[in-house]
């Protein structure tokens, strides 16, 4: 019976990968039936707390691109690489990675990836080495960003074992950027020069490098106050969180919980863009960030249940095989993230669903956090949004995928960067948890 529900469960991520997007959650909700009138297995709960956060995160984000606070965003960042052409085999991985932990998602970089592209052209420079430090960095920023749907289940789940903010962030916010760095490197030294690439000469002659055009514009103070707003509010969610003496206490004795801080900052947020923005709500739920978000809400309802569904009916046997390994060597927790993430291809399902089954197998704190950073397996297949749009925008074609599919320029920057950014964790994890 054990093998059936196993099959139920890989085949409702197998067949929900292939039809994408939503479709992993709908199959997650599919397989979760199975299980529960099918097989009479209790269901699991569903990760509200996470669903909640995300959802008014993905509200947040959504009105500040519809207040043209993005747009205004990239176009600063493209002047600052603009100016420093000759390192922007860094800046453009530092640039995405700082933009991400901001926004709290890795689709912000949309925007910015022709811009790097076409500096990286017009500079003599692989297009293929800063583009893919910087989606790799986009990728590991999730794990450090306090607002992303990956660190809101992380922090809810800590905060109920006692850990609390401000040593989650500790751990895991210079994790994050040691690994996005090392990914930037190691990106910086792929492939041969550009002048020297087949393909790319190839392109050349055939007059397929095309040119980039840069949509200027002028920014508004509207752009500027939708981004003020934001920053206020994630500084607001990062105080309140960090500090608990400053949050509000009330008659029952209990203040307020982080999830609850998030939530009221930025639905606050939210609505001061519609008030002093002058941005329309119809023009949030039409973001392609809001779309994108909600998408994901499906597909962690649909998946995480599912997976909880499953570990929380037969954890006992999964204690008797799995937690005698992962005590004695919890660094095994860490390729448990980053094989989970790669499978289900969502950092934000992967989460809630993982780091209770630690905690359950009594795998240590400081492992965990140490360990969170491989929660960033998307990269593995070059088919993630975020590097799809990177391979396309290179018109000069250095950034392909190889004839065995994984041999693309994202893998060795993204293996490389995890694997330090673990190091780095286990190093200074012990000294802070």
């Amino acid at each position: 019976m054990v093998w059936l529900e196993i099959i139920v469960v890989l085949g409702a991520i197998f067949f929900g990968i292939r039809m994408g997007g939503i479709g992993i959650g709908l199959c997650g909700g599919l397989g979760l039936a199975i299980l529960t009138i099918g097989f009479g297995l209790p269901i699991g709960s569903p990760p509200v707390d996470v669903i909640l956060i995300i959802m008014t995160v993905v509200v947040a984000a959504s009105a500040l691109q519809a207040a043209g606070g993005m747009d205004y965003l990239v176009r600063m960042a493209s002047k600052f690489m603009r100016k420093n052409p000759k390192y922007l085999n860094i800046i453009a991985p530092i640039t995405t990675w700082v933009m991400t932990i901001m926004a709290g998602t890795g689709f912000i970089v949309f925007s910015m990836l022709p811009v790097i592209a076409e500096i990286a052209k017009d500079s003599g420079i692989r297009p293929s080495r800063p583009l893919a430090g910087s989606v790799v960095a986009s990728q590991i920023a999730i794990s450090g960003s306090p607002i992303s749907a990956a660190m809101a289940a992380m922090l809810t789940i800590m905060e109920a074992n006692g850990v609390t903010f401000l040593v989650v962030m500790a751990v895991c916010l210079p994790a994050s950027f040691v690994a996005a760095m090392v990914a930037a490197f190691i990106a910086s030294r792929q492939g041969c020069e550009l002048e020297d690439d087949d393909v790319y000469l190839e392109r050349l002659q055939q007059g397929l490098v095309s040119k980039y055009e840069d949509k200027k514009g002028e920014s508004t103070p509207r752009e500027k106050f939708s981004v003020v707003l934001f920053i206020i509010a994630t500084i607001a969610i990062v105080i309140l969180a960090a500090f608990p003496q400053l949050r509000p206490g009330f008659d029952i004795g209990k203040t307020m919980g982080t999830r609850d801080i998030i939530i009221i900052c930025m639905l606050s947020a939210a609505c001061l863009m519609v008030v002093f923005c002058k941005t329309s709500p119809n023009s949030i739920v039409l973001a392609p960030t809001f779309s994108s978000g909600m998408s994901s809400l499906a597909v962690i309802l649909g998946i995480v249940t599912l997976g909880t569904t499953f570990v929380d009916a037969h954890m006992d046997q999964i204690k008797d095989i799995a937690g005698g390994v992962l005590s004695a060597y919890p660094i095994l927790l860490s390729l448990v993230l980053f094989c989970t993430c790669a499978l289900l291809y969502s950092q934000g399902a992967t989460t809630p669903l993982i780091i209770p089954l630690a905690i359950a197998l009594d795998v240590p704190t400081w492992a965990i956090l140490a360990s969170f950073v491989a929660v960033t397996g998307v990269f593995v297949l070059p088919t993630y949004p975020t590097s799809l749009a990177a391979i396309e925008f290179d018109s000069t074609g250095s950034t392909r995928v190889g004839k065995y599919i994984l041999n693309h320029p994202f893998m060795l920057p993204g293996l490389g960067g995890i694997i330090a950014g673990v190091a780095f964790g286990f190093i200074i994890a012990p000294l802070i948890v």
